[in-house]
């Protein structure tokens, strides 16, 4: 068992990585201590996975959603706790199974991510230019190109704010002085 840990933390670590809303609970403060939340929450998905050995998609999905509600006050509207369940589990089939040539092509197709969960994360190597992979920190801005073209769009732009609408009732009151001045 402990073999099996071993093996599947590191991937446990790269699809958590890869989790959006992860990240984002982790990045915006919502765990308790941070990245320590994210890398306590890492090695509970891994040993939950190995002691139940794999489990089904429904309770893992129960367990992820659990997680995020009660570690980082977040909840998950977009499936992605099933999503992440069902590539674990994936994952986790295909190295118990000994299949390590479909287990690491699987792994070369993820995304490399550019912060870790924890120091031990081990990213796939991709073949090929380093420069395809995106590595963008999100604070560059792209300068204007020579050829006259528009730039594309900042994906980290906020959004203008939507107006309020004033005739929505609030649920209370003013209560105004009867003086007059």
């Amino acid at each position: 068992m402990a073999m099996l840990y071993d093996e599947f933390k590191p991937l446990v670590d790269l699809v958590l990585n890869n989790w959006t809303a992860l990240q984002l609970a982790i990045d915006h403060g919502m765990g308790s201590s941070g990245p320590k939340t994210g890398q306590l929450v890492s090695d509970y998905i891994t040993r939950y996975c190995v002691e139940n050995l794999g489990g089904d998609v429904d309770n893992f999905t129960e367990v992820l959603e659990d997680l995020m509600d009660e570690e980082f006050d977040t909840v998950c509207e977009d499936n992605s706790p099933k999503e992440v369940a069902i590539v674990l589990l994936q994952y986790f089939t295909l190295l118990r199974e000994g299949k390590q040539d479909e287990l690491q092509a699987r792994i070369a197709a993820m995304p490399v991510c550019q912060k870790g969960l924890s120091q031990n994360v081990r990213q796939p190597i991709n073949p090929g230019d380093p420069d395809d992979a995106d590595s963008s920190s999100g604070d560059e801005v792209n300068d204007a190109p020579t050829n006259g073209t528009v730039p594309p769009l900042v994906h980290n732009q906020q959004p203008e704010p939507e107006p309020m609408d004033e005739d929505i009732d609030p649920g209370w009151t003013v209560v105004r002085t009867r003086r007059k001045k």
